[in-house]
């Protein structure tokens, strides 16, 4: 009898001793689970901090680097923002110890058309309150209706959504995305001709209201009826919207497609490929260093350029930098957008994703 008891007993032992082993195991890998989760999120908490840390000193750089340009242009006399400076030159990746690579590069954002520059909000006092504002002033009775509709400003961005021939838009689509956008950034609720306000929006699918004030963001674009995914693509490069109150076109740094938006004040179609290429080549010879060089050319020569004098200009205030780092197969980027006054660079704006 001892003898079969003893047995149960070291059969109970061994039981007990598996159960406990088998906790321990469980035990142990729950510890381990937890500690790879615990050093993993410390990993990336410190890639990420180390990351930004990096992207805050190519920020510094560009501020050194815009200041630079200040400090050339009080030796010229001619001062001008152009592609051919220092700032604007594409910029190889920077190697940071073999851990990764830093790369940043900065644009003029008064290259780009200034979609809070359709509505001079300045100009809206006094108005007669059954006028949608951003609406054209009265134009000589000789000019066509379609003239008479639009500011100056909407008349570029008219130009403008026509010189994308990607976008393949006729006269009657750009003109109805002029309207539309235009009323998604002025502050009153009438609808312009073919415009929408908030009825066209509270009856979609997921309603909303137009926010009728300056754009944060060109992605706010998106919520615009008839933008479509595929046309905000294409245009969102050419557009920005700093200052919230609008700016002047650099004619030195705009791409093709903003400087065939740059035509005579009454026109509606943008300038041929043809005066865009002298344009080009004329900046690039170092021969349109000032603002009048450009609108007394002869291709001005049968039109009214009064307009377009007062939207364009040869030098910059507003830039932005696109920096990029990566760091042990992590990514991270950052968009900041600095404002220069004489030699004081201030950032104005920074974000990881869309501007």
């Amino acid at each position: 009898m001892s003898c079969r008891h003893s047995n149960k007993q070291r059969g109970a032992a061994l039981v007990i001793a598996l159960l406990v082993f088998a906790l321990a195991a469980a035990l142990m890998v729950g510890v381990q689970r937890d500690f790879n989760l615990q050093l993993q999120r410390s990993t990336n908490t410190f890639f990420a901090e180390q990351g930004w840390s990096f992207l805050l000193g190519a920020e510094t750089l560009a501020e050194l680097a815009l200041r630079f340009d200040v400090d050339e242009d009080a030796k010229s006399d001619t001062p001008v923002d152009s592609l051919q400076e220092i700032w604007a030159q594409p910029q190889a990746p920077y190697p940071l110890d073999g851990i990764g690579f830093l790369s940043g590069d900065i644009y003029d954002l008064q290259g780009r058309f200034n979609i809070n520059g359709l509505v001079d909000q300045s100009n809206n006092q006094g108005r007669d309150p059954n006028t949608p504002l951003g609406a054209a002033p009265a134009q000589p009775v000789g000019e066509t209706g379609e003239t008479r509709r639009f500011n100056a400003e909407q008349r570029v961005f008219l130009r403008l959504l026509l010189a994308i021939e990607e976008a393949e838009l006729s006269r009657s689509e750009a003109t109805r995305l002029v309207e539309r956008i235009t009323d998604f950034v002025d502050p009153d609720r009438n609808p312009r001709i073919e415009g929408a306000e908030d009825e066209r929006y509270l009856s979609s699918a997921f309603p909303y209201r137009a926010p009728n004030r300056p754009l944060a963001s060109v992605s706010e674009l998106r919520a615009v009826d008839e933008v479509t995914p595929e046309l905000y693509r294409l245009i969102a490069p050419f557009l920005t919207v700093w200052p919230s109150e609008g700016s002047k076109v650099n004619l030195l740094t705009a791409p093709p497609e903003v400087l065939a938006a740059l035509n005579e004040d009454d026109a509606l179609e943008p300038l041929s490929a043809q005066q865009v290429a002298r344009i080009i080549e004329l900046r690039d010879e170092g021969m349109l260093n000032e603002v009048d060089t450009f609108v007394e050319d002869v291709m001005f020569s049968d039109g009214a350029t009064d307009e377009l004098r007062d939207l364009v200009d040869v030098k910059s205030s507003w830039f932005l930098l696109n920096a990029r780092v990566e760091i042990a197969d992590r990514e991270r980027r950052l968009y900041s957008v600095l404002h220069r006054q004489g030699r004081a660079i201030s950032v104005v704006h920074r974000t990881e994703g869309e501007l």
